[in-house]
Order: structure tokens, then C-alpha cells, then sequence
């Protein structure tokens, strides 16, 4: 999904956003479906993503597996 510039509004006092139909396409949600949305860091980047459920998947696989991909290339390298 490529970056989309979400505009805040005014709605009667309080902060709104609204999501382009193709962004709700995307990410397979229609008016009246619950978005979290969720404080993640990305390198040193602090970013906010739109998650349907409350929390993001534990990334413990992801870098686990990056750590077997070094172990492995170290032992080659011997």
C-alpha cells in the first residue's frame, strides 16, 4: 500500500480524518468497521498505522529469523 496524506478536520470541535475509498479498499474495511490506530517505530521513525485489530503482530519471528540469516551466513564465511 503506498503513503496517503490524510488531512485532520474540524468535525463540530473535534480533530476527524477521512479515509479515501481506496484506503478503506485496501485494507478491507466499509463505514462502521472499527480501525485502531496504533504508534509504531520503523527504523527511528515514529509512524501510525491503521490496524484492525488493537495491537500489531508481535515482530519476535521477524527478527528472530534475521538473526538465523546471520548465524547461517557467519558459518558459511568460516
Amino acid at each position: 500500500m503506498k503513503p496517503t496524506q490524510i488531512v485532520i478536520e474540524d468535525w463540530d470541535g473535534d480533530g476527524g480524518i477521512r479515509l479515501p475509498d481506496e484506503v478503506l479498499q485496501e485494507l478491507g474495511v466499509d463505514v462502521g468497521d472499527s480501525l485502531y490506530l496504533i504508534e509504531e517505530v520503523v527504523g527511528t521513525t515514529r509512524t501510525l498505522v491503521f490496524s484492525k485489530t488493537p495491537r500489531l503482530p508481535d515482530r519476535i519471528d521477524e527478527l528472530t529469523e534475521q538473526w538465523h540469516r546471520q548465524q547461517r551466513a557467519d558459518a558459511h564465511d568460516e
